[in-house]
């Protein structure tokens, strides 16, 4: 076929320009579709021109962008020699910075009060904990108790000579709260233990007059305050009475002894509660003692804070009290206005059989400041 004859089709790159051309000489947009002379092959020289300034405007956005990135660059160098030359002002004014004067110390030669509280509770004697039953976390016996009951009023006093160093400490409160002894209320205990519930009681008595001892001979106080809450575990019956508790109590019949003995010393005094709940005024501060197995708990979250808020609230309803102290729980925590004690047993099988954290030995001691209220809080260690 000749070349006039072949196959023309039309070039569609303007409006105007409808030339026909060979298919070897067009191609085809991708985006459009139409039609379009190549380069060098358009009668009217369009692609030629077209193509050469798409060409400028590509090569002359690449030149704008560079430079766009260059202005940038050096944007941030100059931020950059600027947050150096400050940071160096900076530290040059440091080094001038002229030396201040001296704190000192304190001179007022005024100290306010400061009343101790000691929480003794769940201190257990008379129970046996094998390690092998509680993983090796713990081992408790007769002579580790006496062991363990010596040591708290010892770091108690530790704790009170630093007290001494800012305030005046004339005067202390013990809490006997009850759960002193394990007493025979399970079969395993009966089957474990070496002493019977009133040689638990002996026992305990020994330690703590020889903590009272202790304390009047090197605490140096003019006033030793010891109320007296019975706990669930010193009960004589086989359920916890109500209204005639206190009778039934190996614990109630322990601090009537512990008063009869301290009848002729001054400085100690015994307030032993007959009901569930007792009420101590210490630097007006209304203070309230209970042993803590009135309040139920089951596990869960948010552990036994939720029902102790909900028993403290319900008890302020009768009588308000700025703080309530009790023990039970083996697990020392405090809140805003309650704190629990913690053990002097430690860790036992039947608080790891029910799954609760097994803690150290240790028993909580609070401070009440005649001019700041509630001030140090410390663990008192037994071990």
């Amino acid at each position: 076929m000749a070349a006039d004859e072949q196959l023309k089709f039309t070039c569609r790159r303007t409006r105007r320009c409808r030339e026909k051309l060979l298919a070897e000489m067009l191609y085809r947009d991708e985006g459009s579709g139409e039609l379009y002379c190549k380069a060098g092959h358009c009668p009217k020289g369009k692609g030629d021109t077209q193509e050469a300034l798409t060409q400028l405007q590509i090569e002359n956005r690449r030149l704008r962008e560079q430079v766009r990135g260059q202005t940038s660059d050096q944007d941030r160098l100059l931020n950059k020699v600027e947050s150096l030359q400050e940071q160096l002002a900076t530290a040059l004014e440091i080094r001038d910075i002229e030396q201040p004067a001296p704190l000192g110390v304190s001179n007022s030669g005024k100290r306010s009060e400061t009343v101790p509280l000691l929480l003794c509770s769940d201190w257990h004697c008379g129970a046996i904990v094998d390690p092998a039953t509680v993983c090796g976390l713990n081992r408790y016996d007769v002579d580790i108790f006496h062991e363990r009951a010596a040591n708290l009023f010892r770091n108690t006093l530790r704790v009170v000579r630093m007290l001494r160093s800012t305030a005046q400490v004339s005067k202390c409160v013990i809490w006997l709260g009850g759960d002193l002894i394990d007493n025979w209320l399970h079969p395993d205990q009966v089957e474990t233990q070496v002493l019977s519930p009133t040689q638990q009681l002996i026992e305990c008595e020994r330690a703590i007059v020889a903590g009272l001892d202790h304390l009047l001979e090197h605490g140096e106080f003019d006033q030793i305050i010891v109320p007296c809450s019975f706990g669930n575990h010193g009960r004589t019956t086989e359920k916890m009475r109500a209204g005639n508790a206190a009778a039934t109590s190996y614990e109630w019949l322990m601090y009537q002894s512990l008063a009869r003995h301290y009848r002729q010393e001054s400085r100690i005094s015994f307030d032993i509660s007959s009901g569930n709940i007792l009420y101590v005024d210490v630097l007006g501060h209304k203070l309230r003692f209970h042993h803590g197995d009135a309040i139920r708990y089951g596990g869960g979250v948010g552990g036994i804070t939720i029902p102790l808020q909900k028993w403290v609230y319900r008890q302020d309803q009768g009588i308000r009290a700025d703080h309530t102290f009790m023990g039970h729980f083996h697990q020392l925590t405090m809140g805003q206005n309650w704190s629990v004690n913690g053990s002097l047993i430690g860790a036992t099988p039947y608080g790891m059989k029910l799954g609760f954290a097994p803690e150290r030995p240790q028993q909580l001691l609070r401070c009440i400041d005649s001019e700041r209220g509630f001030t140090i809080s410390a663990p008192i260690l037994t071990y």
